[in-house]
């Protein structure tokens, strides 16, 4: 991934947090980031992770990304592994595999015995490793932890540090923040600070010992935890075709501590191949540190340096690539994620109770059909708006930032908008089929037959207008345009009102057409109100998304 020129300011004219950077993250690379507070490395990884959009510059080269916050939030009514499977699904995983790796990894960092418990009921800590595994049962190409080791125990910590270096072996990107300077020392390919906006490399990477080296060859468990503390700080590289076999390099002082470290495991690894490899050449260690540095470079837009290529060379990545998930289905499962959010947190209830009350008050057995209908499809604009706003807003900053990462913001928040619209959708045909079942199919006045079937045609096009005026509605009065729930729900308010009295609102065209019709019996199908409502849905979607991100 390379990024050209990159600044970040909040606000059209806020100070700016960061100015003119360029840096190059190759892969197989451990990076560091430091700066005192305030300097903006946590606007800088959210950058790398895809959560905000840089104001102004490039990033190109984005690969499969994973983000783990400071502090992940207690707040989402979840298990824990509830939680990481949809995660999971999100990052690509079948619902298997993704639960295979939440009880992995959730084993490994302590909490296994906290898979069943709902994520309110979890210490901060235990919160922190449900959020680290997310990230790390996706295996990302780029893993951005901000602060990450915060909050937990030595040996989640020390477990932490052996899958940071599992992660750099077998191909990933790792860049991370933390206020301990020890973290990972001597471990960093590249370490990099944050002065006054702009990025400087801190220091080199010391040359590696170029004395006599040895490669030993060890076959562990599936998956194949390194043991924790290996001496020497060996290079660990994974075989392509079976996980379970690992192949350590480190120079000859520290073989035999290595291999004892190995035989005495719990479990014990087997050792299947032991050979003295040449020493490195000193010149390909200066090389790649000066690959890991930072690129400056005054063109906005200049030929991709080979050093800060973002594509991986196929013989440096360890481990199988995983395959790109089709949009379509990340969509979806970040839609099944904000529907399970919206029904275990029962903020459904209020809107619902709203439309069937609304219901129960304006529709009787025997009354006009398309009077009926209208006043069904108007109803369900204010409900429909309510119902966007919760999807879009009903996540915490944190966890939002880690779907976001995951999927990236547009999509991440065209989802949501989907997730209310199917929703009120839903509501909407309960709705006219109600109607339809307890109306009679007659004029105001009970004077003219009206035909059943254009009537529920006219009907159910007539509650997909309002739907979707509706759904615009709430996603121009929520985040990333509205912050304050009290400003945003007087907007709900009135955007609705005016988008069913206004003249020229498809909402309005259609409840009318169906009004006026059933005073003569007359069925007018609002082909093109519904068509003008999706034309505006679409572009505030589009919109919004974009807007999201933008800025959070």
């Amino acid at each position: 991934m390379i990024l050209r020129g990159v600044g970040r300011r909040y606000g059209l004219r806020g100070p700016w947090v960061l100015r003119g950077l360029d840096l190059g993250l190759p892969v197989h690379t451990l990076v560091r980031v430091e700066g005192g507070n305030g300097a903006g490395k946590s606007t800088l990884l959210r950058l790398l992770a895809g959560v905000d959009a840089p104001t102004e510059g490039r990033v190109t080269g984005r690969p499969r990304t994973a983000y783990v916050p400071e502090r992940f939030p207690a707040a989402l009514p979840f298990t824990a592994a509830g939680y990481l499977v949809h995660l999971g699904r999100v990052h690509g995983l079948p619902a298997t595999e993704a639960a295979t790796g939440a009880e992995e990894w959730l084993s490994r960092f302590g909490a296994a015995e906290h898979a069943r418990t709902p994520l309110a009921e979890l210490s901060k800590g235990t919160c922190q490793k449900v959020a680290l595994a997310q990230a790390l049962l996706a295996e990302p190409d780029l893993l951005v932890l901000d602060e990450a080791w915060t909050g937990l125990d030595s040996a989640a910590r020390g477990e932490l540090d052996r899958a940071v270096a599992e992660q750099v072996a077998r191909g990933a990107t790792v860049v991370y923040v933390d206020h301990d300077p020890r973290r990972l020392a001597g471990s960093a390919d590249a370490v990099y600070r944050l002065e006054g906006r702009a990025l400087v490399a801190a220091r080199a990477t010391p040359p590696r010992d170029p004395g006599p080296r040895v490669r030993i060859e060890a076959r562990g468990r599936v998956p194949a935890a390194l043991p924790p503390g290996l001496p020497g700080a060996p290079e660990v590289e994974y075989h392509a075709g079976n996980p379970a076999e690992v192949r350590f390099t480190t120079t000859a002082a520290h073989s035999d501590r290595l291999l004892h470290a190995l035989v005495t495991a719990r479990p014990p690894w087997h050792i299947t191949g032991l050979a003295q490899v040449p020493a490195p050449v000193p010149a390909s260690v200066t090389a790649a540190s000066d690959r890991a540095a930072v690129q400056p470079t005054a063109d906005p837009d200049p030929a991709p340096d080979p050093g800060t290529a973002a594509v991986p060379a196929p013989d440096r990545v360890s481990g199988p690539a995983r395959a790109t998930r089709p949009p379509v289905r990340v969509t979806f499962a970040l839609m099944r994620y904000q529907a399970a959010l919206l029904a275990r947190s029962q903020r459904w209830l209020a809107p619902l109770l709203l439309y069937v009350a609304a219901l129960g008050i304006g529709v009787r057995a025997g009354q006009p059909l398309l009077d009926s209908l209208g006043y069904s499809a108007a109803v369900l604009l204010p409900v429909t708006a309510w119902i966007v706003r919760l999807c879009v807003a009903q996540e915490p900053p944190a966890a939002r930032a880690v779907t976001a990462s995951a999927a990236g913001p547009s999509r991440a928040h065209r989802a949501a908008l989907l997730t209310g619209l199917g929703c009120a959708l839903v509501l909407g045909a309960a709705g006219a089929g109600t109607v339809l079942l307890i109306s009679d199919p007659v004029s105001t006045h009970h004077t003219v037959a009206v035909p059943l079937l254009p009537a529920a045609l006219a009907g159910l096009l007539a509650i997909l207008c309002c739907a979707l005026v509706g759904a615009a509605v709430g996603a121009l009065c929520a985040r990333p345009l509205l912050h304050r729930d009290g400003w945003s729900l007087v907007a709900t308010v009135l955007g609705a009102l005016l988008a069913l009295v206004t003249d020229g609102s498809p909402a309005k065209a259609a409840v009318t057409g169906l009004v006026s019709g059933s005073l003569t019996g007359t069925v007018r199908v609002p082909l093109l109100p519904a068509a003008a409502a999706v034309v505006v849905a679409v572009a505030v979607a589009a919109v919004t998304s974009r807007i999201a991100a933008l800025r959070e």
